[in-house]
């Protein structure tokens, strides 16, 4: 695998089609702060919230949410996958009672498909993966291919979305919101293997 990773090392999505900077969000300010507990921005994402630890979802802590802010969106991307897009590790939506969360703990975005037995997880709903999983998936570079940069995105909504039929993927999400984002920030995790 690491041969491949070397070969591919020039292969890379790219920041510029990362969800922050799609085209329709491109005016919304972008006044969050968001961090984590467990790694600073642009720091090593720690082996347990990757596929080769734990595969759990990091900490997150957001701060200045804007007056009239109703619920957040989290979309986690890879921009250094050897794809025309990034890869999708999470979609979090709907997150409400944003007055008196400040954040979302470790664990909270589920890395088991949500079933009536288990439940939604703290309030929030969500979104498919780039494997078309409701769930998290923890980051698996390829060996040799260098650093992966993780953004972790939050976005700052006037309103709650509306019901998908189904586990929503990244383009239903991003069609969703224009309009409607107040504010959106991100939180950058570095994981090479």
């Amino acid at each position: 695998m690491t041969m491949i990773g070397k070969l591919l090392q020039h292969i890379r999505a790219g920041t510029k089609r990362l969800a922050i900077n799609n085209g329709c969000l491109n005016n919304v300010p972008d006044s969050l702060t968001i961090s984590s507990m467990a790694f600073q921005n642009n720091d090593r994402l720690p082996e347990k919230y990757t596929q080769f630890g734990e595969n759990i979802s990091p900490p997150l802590e957001w701060h200045n949410l804007p007056v009239g802010t109703k619920s957040l969106v989290i979309i986690i991307e890879d921009s250094d996958v050897p794809l025309p897009m990034p890869l999708v590790h999470g979609i979090a939506y709907n997150i409400a009672d944003v007055t008196i969360r400040a954040g979302l703990q470790e664990g909270d975005i589920p890395t088991m498909p949500v079933t009536m037995e288990n439940g939604p997880r703290h309030g929030l709903s969500v979104g498919k993966n780039t494997l078309g999983k409701p769930t998290y998936i923890g980051p698996r570079p390829i060996a040799g291919h260098g650093p992966h940069h993780y953004y972790f995105q939050v976005f700052a909504l006037d309103r709650l979305l509306p019901r998908f039929p189904g586990p929503p993927k990244r383009k239903e999400m991003i069609k969703a919101m224009p309009g409607h984002v107040l504010a959106k920030g991100w939180l950058v995790g570095v994981y090479e293997k």
